[in-house]
């Protein structure tokens, strides 16, 4: 087990989600931040993706392909 120093106002804000999100454990607030963190950050890199429509299309296609493929 480790221990992080954070100021007050730092401290207030994490007891209150711990509160919100009907938490445990702090650790449990720390992982909760963290996955949402990933979230973001992934929607962030996925609105950069830019695509041809030709080659979306064929994506699409490989995709649908695919799911077909497993509901057989």
């Amino acid at each position: 087990m480790k221990t992080i120093a954070v100021d007050e106002e730092t401290w207030e804000a994490i007891k209150q989600l711990k509160t919100k999100l009907d938490a445990k454990s702090y650790t449990e607030v720390l992982k909760k931040l963290i996955e949402v963190w990933h979230s973001v950050e992934l929607d962030t890199k996925a609105e950069k993706v830019v695509i041809e429509d030709e080659d979306a299309d064929f994506v699409i296609s490989i995709l649908k392909n695919k799911k077909k493929g497993k509901n057989d």
